[in-house]
């Protein structure tokens, strides 16, 4: 097993530079304490401009874009500018995708948002050809067109860069990144449940693909804080997450839609409810480490678990050390995992 964080920079109380600050720190955390991958969200700016300035930051950490919303930008350029992250970060670079989460994105570049997800197919099927092809190539698609397109630079990890597929809502994308060999992310808000059945319908399109279940490709996302004890990990973080629960019940409702406890509304989520039922994995290092394992069962197996990051959970300093006692404490128990063996299992 590998970890990560997903920054998801939402720290409202903040200027944005301030936020992309704290969040560079953080990824600049991650790397001395041994994380393997940090991904950053895609709000309105790039991700790409926060993982190059993060390289300069780092030294061994993977960075991610989650995601580039492929239907917003031409697919040629999309190719040069993952290639140039690649070199910009000597190698350190994944390319995450996705078709765009909010309709009003696609608006306001003249595009019909309906249409995102042929969009986002034909987008990463052009992208392929384009990284692989040792010629200029012609194209004449449905949404794309180009002649004599060529790529340069070429990238530094062959034959390109890694891909990875963000999956809230649709089965058909896990199916693209089983047929393709792309790594999967999944956010921190969806049921155990839910991805369970994801990890079964990505395993199935890779079989259909000729290849063995790898569910090492499967990534997760979870809040997670560690301390001392149960009850120091609730107290620090307790008033934080219940303003950033108020704020995402106004500002970004679907974070929080699947919390809600049976018969209750949204007005009844609370952190302490979401941490007696498992959807957070805060406290002890024995505690978080259990919370794991039964999430681990819950969904069949995973490669990669994320921290959800870039908010303003309990202080920057104690989030550090929550961050050092994970990999301290927990993640030496959680490494020698194998869910590829889980999954060839079942």
């Amino acid at each position: 097993m590998e970890f990560g964080l997903f920054s998801n920079s939402r720290r409202y109380k903040r200027e944005t530079h301030e936020q992309w600050d704290e969040d560079l720190r953080e990824i600049a955390v991650a790397d001395k304490l041994g994380f393997d991958e940090a991904w950053i969200s895609e709000h309105d700016s790039p991700a790409e401009l926060l993982i190059c300035k993060a390289a300069a930051m780092t030294q061994k950490i993977k960075l991610g874009s989650a995601v580039r919303p492929l239907p917003y930008h031409h697919p040629f350029q999309l190719a040069i500018e993952a290639n140039a992250c690649d070199h910009l970060t000597n190698g350190r670079y994944k390319f995450g995708i996705g078709f765009g989460f909010y309709a009003a994105h696609m608006e306001r570049r003249g595009l019909d948002f309906s249409k995102a997800r042929d969009m986002m197919h034909d987008s990463i099927d052009l992208i392929q050809k384009l990284w692989t092809s040792p010629e200029p190539i012609d194209y004449n698609g449905r949404f794309w067109q180009g002649k004599g397109m060529f790529v340069k630079p070429r990238s530094i990890q062959l034959p390109h860069v890694p891909v990875a597929v963000a999956v809230n809502n649709t089965p058909s994308t896990v199916e693209l990144a089983g047929q393709r060999g792309f790594q999967v992310l999944t956010s921190d808000f969806i049921k155990p449940e839910r991805i369970r059945g994801f990890a079964e319908v990505f395993d199935a399109a890779t079989k259909k693909a000729g290849r063995a279940p790898q569910r090492s490709k499967f990534g997760v996302c979870r809040v997670i804080y560690v301390a001392e004890t149960d009850e120091q990990a609730r107290n620090d973080m307790r008033d934080s997450y219940n303003d950033i629960i108020k704020w995402e019940i106004v500002n970004t409702p679907h974070h929080q839609n699947e919390r809600v406890p049976d018969g209750g509304t949204l007005d009844d989520i609370t952190f302490d409810g979401l941490v007696d039922n498992g959807n957070l994995f805060v406290g002890s290092p024995d505690t978080v480490y259990k919370r794991v394992l039964e999430f681990y069962d819950q969904v069949g197996g995973f490669g990669l678990l994320m921290f959800h990051c870039g908010r303003d959970y309990a202080t920057p300093d104690k989030m550090a050390a929550s961050m050092r006692l994970f990999m301290e404490k927990v993640a030496p128990r959680l490494r020698q995992m194998n869910p590829d063996r889980m999954a060839a299992a079942a």
